[in-house]
């Protein structure tokens, strides 16, 4: 696809969103959610490839993907500790 059709397409439903947002809730509120979900999974993917690297010399791979990384952004510690044991016990 060209980028004039990605982006006739990702445009207004972008701007559809944004107007469902600012008229049925708090901007700030829900902007702020956001951002704190973003960081979470910055941190997560941060996380673990700082594990995957560490975890490496033993003989282990930990993989960094787009499940092991939502699980750590929304479940914090009990997400990282489930992906440890899921790599050492499989």
């Amino acid at each position: 696809m060209s980028w004039l059709v990605i982006m006739s397409i990702c445009i207004p439903v972008g701007l559809l969103f944004l107007y469902v947002i600012i008229r049925h809730a708090k901007l700030g509120k829900i902007l702020e959610g956001l951002s704190v979900f973003w960081f979470r999974f910055a941190f997560a993917f941060l996380l673990l490839f700082m594990i995957h690297l560490g975890i490496g010399y033993i003989g282990y791979n930990v993989p960094i993907n787009l499940f092991s990384v939502l699980t750590i952004a929304l479940l914090g510690i009990p997400g990282v500790l489930g992906i440890t044991a899921l790599i050492f016990f499989l």
